[in-house]
């Protein structure tokens, strides 16, 4: 039996944005949503903490 798949994609060049690899700007413009989700969370955190080290110094 000789399986062949019909439709197989074709070699396409990589576009201006794939061609050069990562890119630090390209990171950040693409995910900067979960960066600042990230940071609140971090920042909620370290309050947090500080608090209850305030809280508990008594």
């Amino acid at each position: 039996m000789n399986f062949q798949q019909e439709h197989i994609p074709k070699d396409q060049p990589a576009s201006e944005r794939e061609g050069y690899g990562f890119s630090l700007e390209n990171f950040l413009e693409d995910q900067w949503m979960y960066l600042v989700g990230i940071l609140i969370i971090l920042g909620i955190f370290f309050y947090a903490r500080y608090a209850w080290r305030k809280r508990n110094e008594r």
